[in-house]
């Protein structure tokens, strides 16, 4: 996450400072003289209380400005911007996607393709997230012809990403987890279409190379079921692909 500083000129400033302190003091000295002929004429007293009253009180307020403006001549003003970027390893050529795939675990993987030109692999490590999430991510890893690696876990969405990649890997004791997915949102669910969804990503993993017997056995599994299938079965089922 990257930090900018914008300081305010000290000259600015300064000049503010001054401006305010003058026409504070013309008011006070206006606003005393007109209380004072105001008693006279009137003899109003508690008129006259409240007159000075309001007065305290702008003069209170003034010094707090005053202070505040002197205060940022010291301290630089800063604002946050929200762009970061993943680990990259192994000679710039590798980008690590850990966690809960998301837009902001997207826009980062994104922002790190863009700065590091020569990456030509992906290490996911994750239990899932948003099905559109994880459908982006392989859209931009066939886009760059980028290989994936798993060398823990990638279940659920995870796959989706896992399967884009030109060659895909994974470590000895590492674990795939497929099954169906459900809607989890409960707002417009009118608008998305599970079944038609569904049927999407059958058709990737079909693209991408899998048998017809392994896509079926993904869809078979439950939401809730997910399956782990070992080594020899995803190298017959076509989704390790070295």
């Amino acid at each position: 996450m990257g930090v900018a500083q914008k300081v305010i000129p000290a000259d600015a400033i300064n000049t503010w400072v001054v401006f305010s302190i003058g026409i504070f003091i013309w008011q006070i000295v206006g606003s005393s003289r007109a209380t004072d002929r105001f008693l006279r004429d009137s003899g109003n007293i508690l008129a006259v209380f409240a007159a000075y009253f309001v007065l305290l009180v702008l003069v209170i307020l003034t010094v707090f400005q005053v202070i505040d403006a002197l205060a940022s001549k010291q301290q630089p003003e800063s604002f946050v911007t929200t762009s970061r970027t993943l680990p990259v390893l192994t000679d710039m050529k590798l980008v690590r996607v850990d966690g809960n795939l998301d837009w902001e675990l997207f826009s980062a993987f994104e922002e790190t393709l863009k700065m590091y030109p020569d990456i030509s692999e992906v290490k996911l490590s994750s239990g899932g997230g948003y099905v559109f999430v994880a459908r982006a991510m392989a859209l931009k890893i066939l886009e760059h012809k980028l290989n994936t690696h798993v060398d823990t876990h990638c279940y659920s969405a995870c796959t989706i990403a896992f399967l884009a990649g030109h060659r895909r890997t994974m470590a000895k004791n590492a674990k795939l987890g497929f099954h169906r997915y459900k809607l989890e949102s409960t707002h417009q669910p009118e608008l998305i279409d599970v079944a038609e969804e569904l049927e999407k990503d059958r058709r990737f993993f079909a693209e991408r190379g899998l048998s017809d017997a392994f896509i079926k056995q993904v869809f078979t599994a439950g939401h809730a079921d997910l399956w782990k299938p070992n080594m020899v079965s995803l190298i017959k089922g076509g989704v390790l692909v070295d």
